[in-house]
This record gives structure tokens, sequence and C-alpha cells, in this order.
């Protein structure tokens, strides 16, 4: 059996040496189907289906507040009270832990040197909860955890190495971060990686307070053994009824809990995508399998007379197939391995440019269940390629076969299977690209979105100040009051502005009250965003302010309360009236201590929570007179954004802005890009996903026309004698040319009607990918289709033109 075996391999091998172009164009093929699929899988199975890299990962969980009147609301973000109540009182969590519900930036100081690091607060449980304990020193104690403590940090491995030099002492060793002094007490494990990138831990000094209605963290656990996710759920909300007791003032009848899988909250939000692109990957796999078995049963019709010699010999039905299957098998191993090894360069690159926020965590290498996935490739086309020609090729009778010389062999009977290849090429080729059409019409749309504000020669950054600069609302503002005066005394720069975060990223929201307004009406209260800003935001930006005044320098701390509304809160709460001169009082229901404010101006409206969202309400503060707890939670730990306006012609002031910050407020510029840029950033994802699908649909449309191409080339090839005695009795080269476009028309058409109804059976899986365009849209439906009609009669234009050159002596001279 090895024998035999060894002789098909070396006689398939001989034939594929034989037949070099179809080798090669069957093998970069497959490369390029295979490829394409096993990078997709990478990031389908790096992401969301390889366990999180944590001992026994499946019982860990994330709390989540759960409102089921708010039709089934699920927020992430938990009060630091609460989650220190759950975890004192419940019986099903082993460890649970709060920690930041994003980084901050930290500056540390090293001599003259100031670096900025992503940091993170946790409490003491952090590392138990995912088993992780530092392999340097040692994690956080409760004791770490007492407000005004002694500072202790934990380094992660990254930046021990990189910026203490992988220094075996640094246990004890004290840093400075910020103004502060820290010890550090230990170094994490390389593998301890989480959702975000974190260079440094430090303990999050909270305790229970009945007056605590913030949510600024994450709350996570581990499971005892045992225990299940519905257990764990009904203990807890058990534990929150005994809230009401212990802080009546935090018990929300309405508030419940929700436990989830904390690896699905890390990346359930990128599955539809990544699923969407597996989708379509696997058309794409589809299409070229389709290819090359339209190729492969061409060549078994040149090949016909060759099996019905080996059946005339005494070779069994098994073992022609069995031959068929070495060869295949041979030449999708060459196509599987050619494809890994573009996977494996294909996967970094796409990384390099999706926007999707790939998880620290997630690996994308090539390993044990991605080699399974590209065998199973193969040998699915092994089989394919295999079984469909040895059928085809059965239904000639066997002395029909042996008669036939090789001309005739190439007009054989008609392949069905071939012409059905095509029509559902074109059927895929219209899938992919109405898909890829709707996304291009959403994102031209998206991006003649208006912000609502000027983009061009408007400079970003972020900086991270200490605590001690951010201790007091008051002492913030100056400070940026003062840094914002030196940036605009530089060369070239009209204005200069502070505010919390930038227009389309996250932007908090504030609960307030309209002063005189009878609770529970409808307008008398809401919770819209807000933003702290300095004087010449709205001129940095250009916004426009539609009524009042904007604010000024002189808007202090000492001075009356103001506050600034812009058109949607105005049409919202103020409708028919005049909201200048009304007054609103901010975050009463989040025990905030903050004056009545008055409204002083109505802005124009912005797309802050990003061009595809509608503009939301906002609330803009004066930062010397924002909360000073909204300041330490808010600009102390994320730091501060800024917007800088250069004059035409005078974009460059990131240098003389860099040195400011650095002689005033010894902190570095980080993030520093155009507000075009953040503008670009924030359609990032569509941007990315219309791209590949738009590869795809290419990929399919040159696929279904050069399957087009070669059924039509073999059907001239097949009729050329019927073609030369239509010529001899009088036909015309024109007849010809429209009989051969005509069949290949009918093909396509089968192919749009096809693709037609599967386009609108499936259009609604790219509604939350579109912006502005109906997921059925008819001039989108109708340009493919005419597209796909123009490529294939292009495609059927040579063969065609072939067949009406045909001298009618010489084809009907054929046998």
């Amino acid at each position: 059996m090895t024998r035999l075996l060894n002789q098909d391999v070396l006689y398939a091998a001989r034939q594929l040496r034989k037949n070099p172009g179809f080798t090669t164009a069957a093998v970069l093929i497959l490369a390029l189907g295979i490829g394409a699929n096993l990078t997709v899988f990478l990031l389908l199975y790096g992401v969301l289906l390889r366990p999180l890299p944590f001992p026994q990962p499946q019982q860990l969980v994330r709390i989540n507040r759960f409102y089921p009147v708010l039709h089934d609301t699920v927020v992430p973000a938990y009060s630091g009270t609460k989650a220190l109540f759950l975890r004192r009182a419940n019986r099903t969590l082993q460890f649970a832990a709060v920690y930041d519900y994003i980084p901050s930036h930290v500056n540390l100081v090293q001599g003259d040197q100031v670096v900025a690091l992503e940091a993170m607060r946790a409490t003491s449980d952090f590392f138990h909860v995912f088993q992780m304990e530092p392999k340097i020193g040692r994690g956080f104690l409760p004791a770490d955890m007492t407000p005004n403590s002694p500072g202790v940090a934990v380094l992660s491995d990254t930046a021990w190495r990189l910026r203490f030099a992988a220094d075996p002492n640094i246990v004890g060793r004290s840093i400075t971060l910020g103004s502060q002094n820290y010890t550090v007490v230990g170094v994490a494990n390389p593998a301890f990686r989480l959702d975000s990138a974190v260079d440094i831990w430090t303990p999050l000094q909270i305790a229970e307070s009945p007056q605590d209605k913030s949510n600024d963290y994450n709350f996570v656990g581990r499971l005892k053994p045992g225990v299940t996710l519905v257990q764990a759920q009904d203990d807890l909300r058990r534990v929150l009824l005994q809230l009401k007791s212990t802080y009546p003032e935090l018990w929300n009848q309405y508030e419940s809990v929700r436990l989830l899988d904390l690896h699905d909250s890390f990346v359930g939000q990128m599955r539809p995508a990544l699923q969407m692109l597996m989708g379509a990957v696997s058309l794409v796999l589809v299409m070229v399998s389709a290819n090359i078995l339209s190729l492969l049963l061409t060549r078994s019709f040149a090949r016909r007379r060759e099996m019905a010699l080996r059946a005339a010999l005494g070779a069994s039905g098994w073992r022609i197939l069995r031959q068929l299957l070495v060869e295949n098998a041979l030449l999708c191993i060459l196509g599987g391995f050619a494809g890994a090894l573009l996977a494996e360069f294909a996967t970094p690159a796409l990384m390099r440019l999706s926007p999707l926020p790939i998880p620290p965590f997630v690996s994308l290498h090539i390993g044990g269940s991605a080699l399974l996935f590209a065998a199973g490739l193969v040998l699915a086309c092994a089989l394919l390629f295999s079984l469909v020609p040895a059928v085809e090729s059965r239904r000639t009778q066997l002395n029909e076969a042996l008669r036939m010389n090789s001309a005739q062999l190439a007009g054989g009977n008609r392949s069905l299977a071939q012409k059905s290849l095509v029509v559902g090429e074109v059927a895929i080729s219209l899938v992919l690209l109405v898909a890829a059409g709707l996304l291009l019409t959403s994102f031209w749309k998206l991006v003649h979105v208006s912000p609502g504000f000027e983009v061009k020669n408007v400079v970003t950054f972020k900086t991270a100040l200490n605590d001690q600069q951010a201790v007091t609302s008051a002492a913030l503002g100056q400070r940026l009051n003062e840094l914002g005066a030196r940036v605009e005394a530089l060369p070239g720069v009209e204005a200069a502005a502070a505010v919390n975060s930038l227009p389309t990223q996250l932007t908090p929201d504030l609960p307030f009250d309209v002063v005189g307004r009878r609770a529970g009406n409808e307008d008398a209260s809401g919770e819209e965003k807000f933003m702290p800003i300095t004087a010449s935001y709205f001129n940095a930006l250009r916004i426009p302010v539609v009524a009042g005044r904007s604010f000024r320098p002189s808007d202090t701390s000492g001075s009356e309360p103001v506050v600034i509304i812009n058109q949607q809160v105005a049409d919202a709460y103020f409708k028919g009236q005049n909201p200048i001169g009304q007054h609103i009082r901010i975050g009463a229901i989040m025990g905030l201590e903050d004056g009545v404010r008055e409204i002083v101006a109505v802005v124009g409206d912005t797309k802050s929570s990003g061009l595809d969202a509608p503009s939301p309400g906002i609330i803009y503060l004066p930062a010397a007179q924002t909360p000073d707890s909204i300041t330490r939670g808010g600009v102390g730990q994320r730091g501060v954004s800024w917007v800088v306006r250069s004059k035409a012609g005078n974009e460059d002031v990131v240098a003389g802005t860099r040195r400011i910050f650095m002689e005033s407020a010894r902190t570095p510029l980080l993030s520093v890009e155009t507000m075009q840029d953040v503008i670009s950033e924030s359609v990032a994802q569509q941007r990315f996903t219309m791209m590949l699908l738009g590869c795809f649909g290419l990929i399919s449309l040159f696929m279904g026309a050069a399957g087009l191409y070669g059924v039509m080339s073999y059907t001239v090839a097949r009729r050329t004698k019927e073609v030369g005695l239509r010529l001899a009795v009088g036909a015309d080269r024109g007849d010809i040319l429209r009989m051969v476009l005509r069949e290949a028309g009918l093909l396509v058409g089968l192919g749009l009607m096809v693709g037609f109804a599967a386009s609108l059976a499936g259009a609604q899986l790219l509604r939350s990918l579109l912006f502005g365009v109906a997921p059925r849209d008819p001039l989108t439906l109708v340009f493919m289709c005419g597209v796909l009609l123009f490529t294939g009669l292009f495609a059927a234009w040579w063969p065609a033109v072939r067949a009406a050159s045909t001298e009618p002596m010489q084809a009907l001279r054929m046998e």
C-alpha cells in the first residue's frame, strides 16, 4: 500500500511539473484564499475564542450595573462604595477587586528626564483575582488602600526593563510620579496583560462612604470553585438589597447586578465586525475554490482518454479517485503552505492598519488551532477538487472516450458544473460588491458630516498633571490659564485652550436640575455630556456662540458660578424660552456641593460622540469653577487635552509649546496630532471595514471575470466546428459575436438574480455599520449589478471575438 501511495505521489508531482502554468496559477489562487481565511481566523480565534491567559479563566467575571426598566441597560462603570460593600458581603466570590475604568497618564521623574507612563490604580485583591502574583516582590496589601497611607507601586515587566534596566534590586527603590514619591514593592508577571497596556499600578485608596455617588471603576471577581455565573449573580443581587439598610442614600430601586464572563466583556463589542469579516473572507474562499474547480474540470476533459484507458486496463473507480485525490492533495498542500506564509506576514501588517482595539492579551501567532484550521481547509479543498471532476468524468462512456481524439475531448459534452460555478461566482461577487458599495457610500457621507467646528490649523495634545497641580479646581484653572496665555503668546498661535476630552472622544455625563422647575417634570432635570474648558475653547475650535457671551479668564472660583449650554440642551430644556439668565444646579443627585449656576451663553452643537451619532447635549463649565471632586477624579487621573489653533501657514507650533510645558509644568506633550487626525481616527473602524470588504469585492470581481473567461474560452473551443458550419452557410460574424455574448450574458444574468436575492436577504446584517444609507439602497444594488454585467461581458468579449474570427474551412476539417 505504501509503495502504491509513493507511486501516486511521484506521478502527481510529474503531472504538476508537466503543467507549470496551471500549477502556478492554482497554487497562487489557493494561497490567496487560504491565506486570507487564515489571517481572519487568527483574528477571530485570538480575540474571541482563545481563553484569557490566566489560570482558570472561566472563573473570572465582570460585575456591572443593570437597569431592567431602561431596556435592560448594562453599565460597566461601578461605584467604589457599592463594589467594596458587595465584595465584603457576598458568598460566591473567591476574590474581587476594583480598578480604574481607564488608565491614566503619570509623569515618571528621573533626574532631568520626565517620561509619561500609563498608570492604573487597583485595590488589594487585584493580582489575586487573576492569580497572577508579581514575579518579584509583592502585590498590594489592605493597608495600602488606606487613604493617605505611604505610596507603593508595582511595575510592569516592560517598564521595569525599559525604564529601570531590569534592576534586580528594584524592590524598595523610591521613584517619583508627578510630585509624589512611591516605593516599588513588586514587578508584575510578564504574562499579565489586561485589555489596556499599563506601565505601573498603584493602590486605589478608597473607603466606603454614604456620599459616594460616582461610578468610576471596573469591578471584577473570581468565582469560588463550583459556583456558576447565575448563582453568583443571584447572590450579588441579594447583597445589593442589603445596601438599602446600610447606605439608603446610595440604594436605587431600579438598579440590579449583571455578571458577564470577563473575556466576553473585553471583546464582545468586536464580535460583529470580526464575524462579518470571517463571513466575507469565506465567500472569497468559495470564489477561489470555484475558479480552481473550473480549471480542474477543463483539465479533466482533456484527461478523459487517459482515465478511460486506466479503466479499460482494469483500474477501479476508487483507484482513479485515489490518484485524483493524491494529485489535488499535493496541489492544495502547496497552496496551504503558501497561504500560511502569507498569513504569517499579513496578520501583523493588518494589525498595523487596523483600528480595532485589539487587547494586549491577544496572541495572533500561528499555533496549533490555526494549523488545524488550515489543514481542514486543505483537506476540504482536496476532496472537493477530486470528487467533482471524478463524478463529471464518469458521465462519459468508456467506448465513447476511447474513440475521441484530443480535439474532440476539448469539445466534449457541455459542462453544467462549470456553468453553475460561474453563476455562483457572479452571485457571490454581487453580494460582496453590494456590501462594499454600501459601506463606501456610508463612509463618504460620514466624512462629509460637519462636526460643528473647524478642524483645519488645529493641533491637539494631552498633558499629565500631577495631583498637587490638580488638587483644587481653582489652582488648576489658574495654572491652565497661565499655560494657555503663554502658548497664545507664541508666534503663529491664534488661540489655545484646555478641555477634559477632545470632540469625538469619550466624554462623561453629568446630571443637573433646572432651578425653579417642579420636580418630576420632564424638563426639570436631566443628564448630559459636560466639558470643563478654559476661556479660549470656542475661539480655538471656532464653535459659534449663538447667544450670550463666552467664558472669560475672570470666571474663576471667586466669581459668580456660570455655565454655557449647547443648542441641544437649550431645545430640550428651554423650548420656547430664552435660556440666557436661567439657572441650573449640577450634580446634586451625586452629592456634589456646587452652587446655582447662571447660563450665560448658548453655543452651536458639535459631534462630540462621533460623526455617526447625533450631536449630544453638552454643558460647558469654566475649568476654575468645576467641582473639586470632578477635577481630582477626571483631570487629576486622566490628564488634560489641549487644542491650539495656529494662523494659516504657521501650523508648526509644537516645538515652542513643548518647551513651555516642560519649563512651566514639568510635563511632556502626549498624543500630539492635528484635529483632522482626531476626526479621522474617530471613523477609522468604518474606513478599515470598508477597505477590507472593498478588497474582497474586487478580488471576487476578478475571480468571477476570470471564471467566466475560462468557461467561455472552453465553450468557444468546444463549438469551433459548429461556428465554422454556421459561417459556411452564410452566418454573419456579428451573429457569432452576439451568440457567444448572449450565452455569457445568460450566465451573468442568472448569477445576478441569485446575488440580488442574497443581497436583499443579508442586507440587514450591515445595518449597524451603515450611516445615512439604507441596507437595501436601490442605487447601490443597480450600480453594482451594472458593474458586474459590464465586467462579465468584457470577460466574454475576447472569446467571442476569437469565435467570430474562425476560418470556416479550418473548422470544418476538424474531426
